[in-house]
């Protein structure tokens, strides 16, 4: 390994990861700091480079940032690829950089606007920290993506992992990136048991991953190991009979291929009971802007709220007269929708109402527009309220 680029990463003995199934952004990754210490023998590195590198040329993806060497769309993809898998990212990510083909046109663009394009992928605060980057970009980088590990790190959103992937994919520097797919492959193909959470084991898969990569190719070689856990080496039945590293594989060799790594505890999944409500006044449909909480903040939704235990029957008109200030009819039950955020199962009531009083509402007590169903989808909707408007198109509510 080049000495200027150990040195550069022996500095980061602690490197929060950030990874696209991902590690949670707690845990840390280590990098050796004996670049002489030797895990595995140069001849098998060797062979496992040129067997990796040679599947990956017949094999690989066809993903349209790979067609572009702009480290730009790259670090957009590497965004957008966090928690979200790439059939979906695809389409966002034509339609994003039609939109914002320049770190200047991000860098500009209008909050809400940025949001409607990212509407539908989750965890909204990627959107705000690519804003946010891009300024910092051109204030301090002269609107060029910085090339350093160090620079990167210290953008908005931009973790370990994101920082790694686009160090080796755009500059072509060796930094192994280490997302659920690497982690997977590498921890059986060297046969690596014990928590993937873990600091001890985070430091040693960073070992084995740093001392493997091509360091002429890392670009390659990273996304060539993603396309190998994404197709091959499987999260279960993994295709080991068309994997080129079948002969080399520890885990394979011991009949432990679908036991490593080992399963992580699932976390509890709490369930909560919600309600939505339509309200219509003279055609228009009132939504509010999510700003009382962090969590989908921005966001554009239709009122909702918490169902508790034992809500009186006209617990609705109630809520909304304490909340909006608004007095509405009997609603009536639409449907029930089945919703998840995260670790949140949600049982959504759906409701209709039409308002009382032909008074607009308090604006001192919440951010809301009464609009035109036909003009909700210029507003970046929560998911939950983008299905309750095609059930309302399907139904001609």
């Amino acid at each position: 390994m080049n000495d200027s680029i150990f040195k550069e990463k022996a500095k980061h003995l602690s490197l929060p990861l950030d990874s696209r199934q991902r590690m949670e952004d707690s845990q840390e990754v280590f990098i050796s700091t004996t670049p002489e210490e030797k895990l595995i023998h140069p001849r098998e590195i060797k062979d496992l480079r040129r067997k990796l590198l040679s599947w990956y040329r017949h094999n690989c993806r066809d993903l349209p940032w790979r067609r572009i060497s702009d480290s730009y769309p790259i670090w957009i993809s590497e965004i957008m690829l966090q928690q979200t898998q790439v059939q979906t990212v695809i389409p966002y990510f034509i339609r994003f950089m039609n939109s914002y083909p320049t770190i200047i046109d991000l860098a500009n663009a209008n909050t809400q606007s940025l949001l409607n394009h990212w509407a539908g992928l989750g965890y909204y605060s990627r959107a705000k920290n690519l804003k946010k980057a891009a300024k910092i970009i051109i204030k301090i980088h002269e609107g060029c993506l910085p090339n350093t590990y160090q620079d990167l790190i210290q953008l908005p959103g931009i973790g370990h992992y994101t920082a790694s992937a686009i160090l080796s994919i755009a500059f072509k520097k060796p930094y192994i990136a280490l997302d659920g797919n690497l982690i997977r492959v590498l921890s059986r193909l060297f046969k690596l048991k014990g928590d993937i959470t873990k600091t001890l084991f985070q430091r040693s898969l960073s070992r084995y991953g740093q001392q493997l990569i091509d360091e002429l190719q890392p670009g390659e070689f990273n996304q060539a190991l993603m396309d190998l856990g994404s197709s091959i080496c499987l999260p279960r039945k993994p295709r080991c009979l068309v994997c080129p590293w079948e002969s080399r594989c520890r885990s394979k060799r011991a009949g432990m291929q679908e036991k490593i790594p080992e399963k992580k505890k699932n976390l509890k999944v709490s369930v909560s009971n919600e309600f939505a409500v339509v309200i219509i006044h003279r055609g228009r449909t009132l939504i509010r802007k999510r700003s009382h909480s962090r969590l989908l903040q921005d966001m554009w939704e239709f009122p909702t709220g918490q169902i508790d235990q034992e809500e009186s029957e006209d617990f609705l008109e109630k809520r909304i007269w304490s909340e909006f200030g608004l007095k509405i009819s009997s609603p009536n039950l639409l449907t029930n929708l089945k919703h998840s955020i995260t670790n949140r199962a949600i049982n959504l009531q759906i409701y209709r109402a039409n308002l009382k009083s032909p008074k607009v509402f308090d604006r001192s007590r919440i951010t809301g527009k009464w609009i035109f169903i036909s003009q909700i989808k210029k507003y970046p909707l929560t998911a939950a309220t983008s299905k309750i408007v095609d059930l309302l198109r399907e139904s001609s509510c």
